[in-house]
């Protein structure tokens, strides 16, 4: 029973942790790429770069399937949002053919994508950032003065933080007026946190979390971090216990304003580009996952790491000759 990552893009380091662990149990873990440039596509114990035609997704499931037949992969798992959808639509096709997705469900995923829906559908389960839909709504929250500049706007399915925006004006404001994909939102002021969160994929109880106080992000990742404990948003996190197809890692950004009020901001279900803070602080959600396809539930386990951590990201490389000499 081996793993396949699928688009592992630049994250060789999550690569490697699989390894890591699962050669312990002595399986595989196999990578599989729809670019040849992605890096991490090459640490895998094997690697397979397919084609991925977007106007024909099912040939893409039904080569991703043979593969795992083939090399006797029972775990597939992706680190890529799109795919989490496409993914969550082909569920019963992969267990029919005995593949496990480290997936949460289809109706949860869909939600987290569009971040609108998202806010709308748990803003009275858990406590969100404010967010306002249109220019015309965000606009309303000013005069009324809820809000005040300045705000972020930023893409309802984004992700990478492409297309946020600052807006600190009403002149600025007024530039997204006929954007109608911006969604908005209070800026807040205090720290933001990068939340790793573990959800048992057996019996879907929380059972662990790591926290880390963001210094730096890049490309919508977190560069620079701290590893960093507190009850209050721990208590916070515990609510999201309250949704319902929560499974494997999720990714969760908070904001702890000046008052020390706790918002949660976004949650994603999968892994978080500052995953690496955690493993590195010795929460292993590699050994989680391992423990779950074996049949084992994970015990409920908080704050088992230090504080004050610090992680930096740097880059390395990787050298391939391309006449396969």
């Amino acid at each position: 029973m081996n793993l396949l990552i699928l688009s592992p893009g630049r994250r060789v380091e999550i690569v490697e942790f699989f390894k890591e662990t699962f050669h312990k149990d002595n399986r595989k873990v196999y990578t599989l790429d729809m670019s040849p440039y992605a890096p991490a596509l090459y640490f895998g114990d094997e690697y397979f770069c397919i084609h991925k035609d977007f106007n024909d997704l099912q040939t893409y499931i039904t080569n991703v399937i043979n593969i795992c037949k083939k090399h006797n992969i029972t775990v597939v798992i992706t680190l890529i949002d799109p795919e989490l959808v496409l993914l969550s639509e082909y569920k019963e096709e992969f267990k029919k053919n005995g593949i496990k997705l480290i997936l949460s469900d289809s109706t949860f995923i869909k939600k987290t994508f569009d971040k609108y829906e998202f806010y709308n559908s748990y803003k009275d389960k858990i406590k969100l950032v404010d967010t306002a839909g249109s220019y015309s709504e965000a606009l309303e929250k000013i005069e009324k003065k809820e809000w005040e500049y300045p705000l972020f706007a930023k893409l309802r399915n984004g992700s990478a933080s492409i297309g946020i925006k600052k807006i600190n004006d009403q002149d600025e404001l007024d530039e997204t007026k006929n954007e109608p994909l911006y969604i908005y939102q209070p800026f807040i002021s205090g720290i933001e946190l990068g939340v790793d969160a573990y959800f048992d994929i057996i019996n879907g109880h929380l059972v662990s979390v790591f926290m880390k106080k963001k210094i730096a992000m890049r490309a919508g990742e977190t560069d620079k971090a701290i590893s960093y404990k507190s009850r209050k948003v721990l208590e916070e996190i515990k609510k999201i216990s309250q949704i319902e197809g929560l499974y494997g890692p999720i990714d969760i950004d908070v904001f702890v304003d000046d008052k020390e009020e706790v918002y949660i901001n976004e949650i994603n279900p999968r892994f978080g580009g500052g995953h690496p803070h955690a493993y590195g602080c010795g929460v292993n959600f590699m050994e989680m996952i391992l423990n779950n396809i074996n049949n084992k539930e994970n015990k409920p386990e908080f704050f088992n790491y230090k504080e004050n951590i610090l992680m930096l990201k740097y880059n390395g490389l990787f050298f391939r000759n391309l006449n396969n000499e």
